[in-house]
């Protein structure tokens, strides 16, 4: 009798399809669990950040570090020095524009000639794993203006740029003029497109429509349906947004327009924490 070595075609067939069966389960909880590692280095990064912001607090007489992300903030009286720069050329020269080329090390070298730096000296905290703008760009293009390094940013209510839309009375610029500092949140996930400049800008703001109640500058939805805060007492949380029209915003802001977003729970937790009364 001939004995038969292999598998039938049939055989084979069963395999295969067992395969991709496996397969099918285990991505989807590959693919959760590869977001759930990149949250927790998000949340470990702007833990590090806040403590490195409320250190240089302490070594500065109670000054908060500058918030806005400019060229002129080296160069105006009333804007404090930035927590980072824009990405700066070997020369000093700093590039903002759009459609500006800069490279990583440019960007990298703004980072470190931050008032921040160096208390964190290291590069790796100012980027969250889950922001693929370095390696795709984003929608308007995928040239070096768009692969942005930097993942977050500071309220522009807290020595920002509220100093321009605001009495200077009103937006703070020391420790001790911000009141309820356990809800008054300081670095949060920001997702930038390079319209308007080469890197994460300006600071985050609240209420484009100056009404009390919109939003303006976009939160990053690099974790699901979650995004990672750190507040001004020193802590930092990762939460889950509670209206779709928070994530639609995130996603489409661009086509939809939606600022105002009346009795939305996460445009209203947002606003509470926000330095600077609005509408302004």
């Amino acid at each position: 009798m001939n004995k038969r070595y292999g598998f039938t075609l049939i055989e084979l067939l069963v395999v295969i399809a067992i395969i991709a069966l496996l397969m099918a389960v285990i991505m989807p909880a590959l693919k959760s669990a590869k977001m759930q590692a990149q949250a927790a280095v998000c949340l470990s990064n702007q833990k590090g950040l806040i403590q490195a912001y409320r250190l240089y607090i302490e070594e500065s007489d109670g000054e908060l570090p500058g918030a806005y992300v400019h060229p002129d903030a080296m160069t105006n009286s009333r804007i404090s020095d930035p927590w980072v720069h824009p990405p700066t050329r070997e020369d000093g020269s700093m590039a903002y524009s759009p459609e500006t080329p800069v490279t990583l090390k440019e960007r990298l070298r703004g980072i470190e000639n931050g008032t921040l730096y160096p208390y964190i000296e290291s590069p790796k905290v100012y980027h969250c794993p889950g922001d693929l703008r370095l390696k795709k760009g984003t929608g308007l293009g995928f040239g070096l203006p768009y692969q942005m390094y930097r993942s977050y940013n500071i309220q522009g209510g807290l020595n920002g740029e509220e100093i321009w839309n605001s009495p200077t009375n009103v937006c703070p610029k020391k420790m001790d003029q911000v009141k309820k500092s356990a809800t008054v949140y300081v670095f949060v996930d920001e997702f930038y497109d390079g319209k308007y400049t080469n890197c994460n800008g300006g600071s985050w703001q609240l209420d484009g429509q100056n009404n009390g109640n919109s939003w303006w500058n976009v939160i990053a939805m690099w974790h699901r349906d979650r995004g990672t805060l750190s507040y001004l007492d020193g802590h930092a949380e990762t939460l889950k947004w509670q209206d779709q029209r928070t994530i639609n915003f995130a996603d489409e802001y661009r086509e939809t327009g939606e600022y105002t977003q009346e009795n939305n729970p996460d445009l209203e937790m947002m606003i509470r924490g926000y330095a600077v009364p609005l509408p302004r």
